[in-house]
């Protein structure tokens, strides 16, 4: 009850802001379990189906490998995946339209979530990462609906803060009928926050069952808009955010001078503000032709194919980094900045095994850059070590695959 006062003053502060930012979308009412025709045509002939949130796009992603493989272990299950973010939503129909139902999350409050989970009547729910959301877990429950985390991840900056709400997360966590999580660490942490021991394990990091398909399609539009030349080469940006493409637009500037025939292309994590990074590069004094920036998703992939060395964003600010195993599938030199939390063991496991460079502020990356432009060897070593680290960290969607069979 407490909970529920809570989230509907925090609904109501939060609305307009909502609004200001342009996130009150068209199918916003979704959130309320309110469906148009299609929709909710779409879900009831999926009831009983497998039910996995994703947040956004990271976690849209990580269900690349997972979807192909439930699909496989539970042939006569339907699947509907739930994410909150637009951007997030928009990449699960995009891959996944013809496999599952796409919905926006429902609301944490307790009539929504009531209601749509008696619509849905899911025989499973899965949660990506660390997606705990009170009421839905104790309708889910009182269901008799089990429900697993996987791939579950409990950050630096997320600890303190679980910590200190022990209390109340203890009874949601006795809730959750399985934690699969990403490492040792975060298993010790969940079990901290109040999760029941025995229904604890580490199944390692499905992020490293990256499942990359080659849109050919893609690819050779990208090639046409790139319009590269045999002797020309591409630095690429994947997932930048506000305050270091300036410093990526500064840095390759800089790199000019030495490789007058080098592009820089630019992916920023959020696509609504290709425009505000296309003018950052007006503002250096550089054309369109020589900073491209995507305002389409579905297409960093293609790019780092093209690539000559990668920079992973959200590093150099403290947003945490963003994801390096899809350009390291590709075999590209990966550079990264300090502020690589939200990925730590992956991070370091690139450091400790040379498969990565990172860099402290724009002139270590320039001075990195410079080396990797210049030496052909030191890239292909450095893409094959990258690799190599993929490979050898395969196995976790499998294993979780395994551990769901065990509550279907």
């Amino acid at each position: 009850m407490l909970y529920d006062i809570g989230f509907a003053i925090f609904s109501i502060f939060y609305l307009p802001a909502l609004i200001f930012k342009g996130k009150l979308h068209g199918d916003f009412a979704e959130r309320f379990g309110a469906y148009n025709a299609d929709k909710r045509k779409a879900l009831e002939a999926a009831r009983g189906a497998i039910w996995i949130q994703a947040v956004s796009v990271g976690e849209v992603a990580v269900c690349k490998s997972l979807v192909s493989k439930l699909r496989a272990g539970f042939p006569n299950k339907k699947i509907i995946i739930s994410t909150i973010t637009k951007t997030g939503n928009e990449l699960a129909r995009k891959l996944f339209s013809k496999d599952a139902a796409i919905i926006y999350f429902p609301l944490d409050f307790s009539p929504v979530v009531k209601k749509v989970v008696a619509f849905i009547k899911p025989c499973m729910y899965i949660m990506i990462e660390t997606e705990i959301w009170p009421n839905l877990l104790k309708e889910l429950a009182g269901s008799g609906i089990p429900s697993i985390l996987i791939n579950g991840r409990i950050s630096d900056a997320s600890i303190g803060k679980y910590t200190l709400a022990r209390s109340f997360l203890k009874n949601t966590l006795a809730r959750v009928s399985r934690f699969c999580m990403q490492s040792g660490l975060d298993a010790e942490r969940i079990i901290s926050m109040g999760a029941p021991k025995e229904r604890v394990s580490v199944t390692g990091n499905m992020k490293f069952d990256v499942d990359i398909k080659v849109d050919l399609k893609a690819m050779e539009t990208l090639r046409e808009a790139l319009s590269l030349k045999a002797d020309e080469e591409l630095f690429v940006a994947g997932s930048t955010h506000r305050g270091e493409e300036k410093i990526v637009i500064e840095s390759f500037k800089e790199l000019l001078k030495d490789f007058p025939k080098l592009k820089l292309l630019i992916a920023p994590r959020h696509i609504e503000r290709a425009a505000e990074v296309r003018n950052e590069a007006r503002r250096a004094g550089l054309g369109e032709t020589q900073v491209i920036v995507f305002d389409k998703i579905g297409y960093l992939n293609s790019a780092y194919s093209y690539a000559t060395l990668v920079f992973v964003g959200g590093s150099l600010v403290k947003h945490g980094g963003q994801n390096p195993i899809e350009p390291a599938i590709f075999e590209k030199p990966i550079l990264f900045g300090p502020h690589m939390f939200n990925f730590k063991d992956i991070s370091m496991t690139f450091l400790k095994n040379n498969a990565a460079i990172q860099v402290s502020d724009k002139e270590e990356l320039i001075k990195s850059a410079k080396l990797l432009l210049k030496e052909k060897g030191r890239r292909d070593e450095i893409g094959k070590l990258a690799k190599e680290v993929v490979e050898a960290g395969c196995g976790a969607t499998e294993r979780n695959i395994e551990m769901l069979k065990k509550y279907a």
